[in-house]
């Protein structure tokens, strides 16, 4: 049977108005509401009890109706309690930290549970993932964020310093977006396991320079520092181009990997 869309959902909508323009929207479906796009306006009646998938015309375009993957829900429905890392660093960090089920990490400075959110999707599958920030707002954010996401059993949060050190011990990979990650990065040394590799988002070149500097005496080799830059293209028919706007920088990745001794 097809699936359709119940009352409460969380639909994508992506709407398509003359011109090729395009935006999409996040909405909960509701049968009483009414919903505002650049090409009109939506009935609650008409997403509730349609079909995932579904296109409905408007006053001016369409809208397809859509269920709404991780990055929809991180960039249209979480709650933010500062900062967030976006999805254009967030894809990157995963993947350069090798993450998979059956592993666990820790993470500090959750935020508001972006990168959470990210790192718990790959390990709900068996795996473990601790969340520790030193502010209870952080984590109160971060909790309602992943339970819209529907991965509040796949994190333990916790109230705490990561840089005191953690109980856990052959920890597969350990994440940080923290202000003096080379603190923290010291304390987890004894935690994660050899060769295990180690992430820090940070904002400024001179955080870069520092974690680079420390991170030898901490015990770790420095495996790359990146930085990722997106640029989107006005894909219309006949007038297909770069967009004049562009996300440029929002932090740096560094990536560290431990080794077996300290002030090599």
């Amino acid at each position: 049977m097809e699936a359709t869309i119940e009352p409460g959902d969380p639909v994508l909508v992506l709407v398509e108005a003359p011109g090729g323009r395009r935006r999409e929207y996040l909405f909960r479906a509701d049968p009483r509401a009414s919903y505002s796009t650049i090409a009109g306006a939506i009935r609650g009646s008409q997403l509730a009890g349609a079909p995932w998938g579904a296109t409905i015309e408007l006053a001016r375009g369409r809208a397809h109706l859509l269920p709404p993957t991780l990055r929809d829900l991180e960039m249209h429905l979480f709650k933010r309690a500062g900062q967030v890392i976006y999805p254009k660093d967030l894809g990157y960090i995963l993947v350069a930290s090798g993450l998979r089920c059956g592993m666990t990490a820790v993470e500090a400075g959750v935020g508001s549970g972006f990168l959470t959110a990210t790192l718990a999707s790959a390990l709900c599958c068996g795996g473990r993932l601790i969340g520790y920030d030193v502010r209870r707002e952080a984590l109160e954010a971060t909790r309602r964020n992943l339970e819209l996401a529907g991965l509040g059993d796949c994190v333990e949060l916790r109230l705490g310093d990561i840089a005191e050190g953690v109980p856990e011990k052959g920890l597969d990979a350990a994440f940080l977006d923290l202000p003096d990650p080379w603190r923290a990065a010291s304390a987890l040394w004894e935690s994660l396991k050899p060769g295990a590799p180690l992430v820090a988002f940070v904002p400024t070149y001179n955080q870069v320079e520092r974690l680079a500097q420390e991170a030898p005496r901490a015990g770790y080799a420095v495996q790359e520092a990146v930085e990722i830059m997106i640029r989107g293209i006005e894909a219309k028919p006949g007038a297909t181009r770069p967009e004049t706007r562009m996300v440029g920088h929002t932090g740096f990745i560094v990536v560290l990997r431990r080794l077996a001794g300290k002030g090599l």
